[in-house]
């Protein structure tokens, strides 16, 4: 138990996990509120301001903080190497990302953003360097895993907005330039705090590392998470463009929602991965641990999505209909549908993590890149015969291959059977009631 970690490990997935559902409550009430205050125009101009910034920081990061993760998790780069190979990264991204915003606004930001002011295009642009570099820095605490500030930046951004916003709309200012303002200072608050709470972990100065060859090292890596990265984002949403090209906006405007919800159950698999990569990372040199933990945290993982996905499938009736009325009951049966697909997303993320952790990202941008090319076939197959069914079906698909093709990877690389990744263990419920009754005797203290 203690040379597995597990008891700190399972209480940086809680809090994780809490924090993840929090920042989901905040953001929910930060767009409810601009919608209701600003309107449909001004909620829907408020999204596209920030389109472009949103879209360059997530393309031009080029996987610097998976990176950055992975080699402090794995000790081989320490913090202070890697603040002095992001800088010249950041800096250069940076300056790339705001020249191409820059050209596209000078020219044709009308055309590419109709009914927007481009004083407040060009302010929104102003976030997209802040907003990086906010994702490079936070990644030095999950490598670090300090996961206490790092939940609590990432719960800190929301709750800044969300109290601008409300004072906006307390005195009545309506004006979108304020709106964007609002977003502009909530990331740059973050970052303020970022750097502040990051002197501790710097450490004395020793003999430097050449820069060069560190962020030689960091792309290196990076680019491989990155690319599969911005696969896997192709592969969420390539069944939602396909819906609206097939079956026209309305129908996609259903089937969001069906995405929505089911994307929702793999919060718990999203607090593990994040917990669990730099573990894995800094057992880089205990081979036997890890390949203990991983199947642990991917069979538990698995049981949990499972268990809320039944919950889920039987509550959906009432849920989609209650909170998004009649006219989106037609999102019950791609929800169904795509639960199975979800459940298998969620084991296949904790066992890409490993694989990660070892160094070899590559391996998981193959299969991003086939179960790319699955889901963009069966999306054009099912969905003109079966509609939003046969659009949730391709998805579900492509990520059931997703999870075998990861299932054979792990097996191969970890020698692991790949049933250990799969079914609980009886040995399992040992470790879990350990774990409780340590918790229970460290509360009554």
């Amino acid at each position: 138990m203690k040379e597995l970690g597990l008891r700190g490990l399972s209480h940086n997935i809680a809090t994780t996990f809490g924090r993840q559902v929090l920042a989901t409550i905040l953001n929910l009430l930060i767009v409810v509120l601009i919608a209701r205050v600003y309107g449909p125009e001004g909620n829907g101009a408020f999204a596209l301001a920030l389109l472009m910034p949103t879209m360059l920081a997530s393309f031009l990061n080029l996987g610097v903080a998976p990176a950055n993760v992975y080699f402090l998790g794995s000790n081989q780069l320490t913090v202070r190497n890697l603040l002095s190979a992001n800088a010249p990264i950041f800096l250069w991204l940076g300056a790339i990302g705001s020249a191409v915003g820059a050209c596209l606004l000078l020219w044709n930001a009308s055309g590419i953003f109709p009914g927007i002011s481009p004083l407040i295009l060009w302010f929104a642009l102003a976030i997209f360097p802040i907003r990086m570099l906010n994702s490079y820095l936070h990644s030095l605490f999950q490598g670090l895993q300090q996961f206490k500030p790092y939940n609590l930046l990432a719960t800190l951004q929301p709750t800044f907005l969300l109290s601008l916003v409300s004072g906006l709309a307390l005195f009545g200012n309506r004006e979108l330039v304020f709106l964007v303002g609002a977003e502009f200072l909530s990331q740059l608050f973050v970052l303020g705090l970022t750097l502040r709470w990051l002197l501790p972990f710097l450490g004395p100065k020793v003999k430097a590392k050449t820069t060069e060859n560190i962020a030689k090292k960091i792309l290196g890596y990076g680019w491989k998470a990155h690319l599969s990265n911005i696969l896997a984002f192709v592969n969420y949403k390539a069944d939602v463009f396909l819906v609206n090209f097939f079956m026209g906006p309305a129908a996609a405007g259903v089937y969001v929602i069906a995405v929505g919800m089911s994307e929702k159950l793999w919060l718990m698999s999203q607090a593990a991965s994040t917990v669990l990569f730099p573990r894995l990372s800094q057992l880089s040199a205990d081979e036997n641990k890890r390949k203990i933990l991983t199947p642990l945290v991917a069979r538990w993982v698995l049981l949990s999505t499972l268990v809320a996905t039944l919950i889920m499938a039987a509550l959906a009736p009432w849920f989609i209909i209650w909170i998004f009325g009649l006219d989106y009951s037609g999102a019950l049966l791609p929800f169904w549908v795509l639960l199975p697909g979800i459940v298998c997303g969620a084991a296949s993320r904790v066992l890409a993590n490993d694989i990660a952790a070892r160094g070899l990202p590559e391996w998981n941008l193959y299969t991003s890149l086939f179960v790319v090319i699955v889901n963009l076939i069966g999306n054009i197959l099912l969905i003109p015969n079966y509609g939003l069914a046969g659009a949730a079906a391709s998805t579900t698909i492509a990520y059931s291959f997703n999870f075998i093709l990861k299932i054979f990877i792990y097996e191969k690389i970890s020698e692991n059977p790949w049933i250990d990744s799969i079914f609980i263990k009886p040995s399992d419920f040992k470790k879990i009631s350990i774990i409780f009754r340590h918790k229970i005797i460290t509360n009554n203290k």
